[in-house]
């Protein structure tokens, strides 16, 4: 009896662990989803959508479909600087970065430089736009303003899961970047 209710708790450890691993049963869309469990604090659920090219303009169509309805970061991995990428030129490559509803409406329409979005240690991405409300006491508070679909702002969304969303990455204007690549993705979940 005593082996039995050792075995239970290990055996039910064992089978979360596995299913977590295997990503969102609902998500069917581009990429590779990855789901590291509901322990995770930071980054439970990435999609990782591919290697992006830096180097040479370029086009990048994804579907997303499925997704867990929290919030997500979407953004370029850390630029891979060891094929020779002239790591200095990479914050002048323009980027185009827009995501919409099968509907057509807007969720993220961020363009710019990379120099202009924030750099994280796991993360290039764009914050929206906020403003200062007064607090009492003479303080502030910082608010989201031009929140789009989805919970769009900068380069976050929280996704409908019964919705597909339509994503399209560009490099407009690499600058002589030749060797330069990065991986686009979204990052969301954690319990923190």
């Amino acid at each position: 009896m005593c082996r039995a209710n050792i075995a239970i708790p290990i055996l039910c450890t064992a089978i979360l662990t596995l299913t977590a691993c295997e990503g969102s049963p609902n998500y069917h869309g581009d990429g590779t989803f990855t789901d590291a469990g509901p322990t995770t604090a930071h980054e439970r659920y990435v999609v990782d959508l591919g290697r992006i090219d830096l180097g040479s303009p370029s086009h990048h169509s994804f579907k997303l479909i499925g997704l867990p309805a929290t919030e997500f970061t979407m953004g370029l991995r850390q630029v891979n600087v060891s094929a020779g990428c002239d790591a200095s030129a990479v914050s002048s490559v323009r980027v185009r970065l827009d995501v919409k509803t099968d509907n057509g409406s807007v969720v993220i329409a961020e363009e710019g430089p990379l120099n202009e979005w924030v750099t994280s240690p796991s993360l290039i991405y764009r914050r929206g736009a906020e403003s200062k409300q007064p607090k009492a006491g003479g303080a502030f508070e910082l608010v989201p303003t031009g929140v789009r679909a989805s919970g769009g702002w900068g380069t976050y969304l929280t996704p409908q899961t019964s919705t597909m969303y339509l994503a399209n990455l560009e490099v407009l204007d690499p600058h002589g970047t030749a060797g330069c690549e990065s991986r686009l993705v979204l990052l969301g979940g954690g319990w923190k």
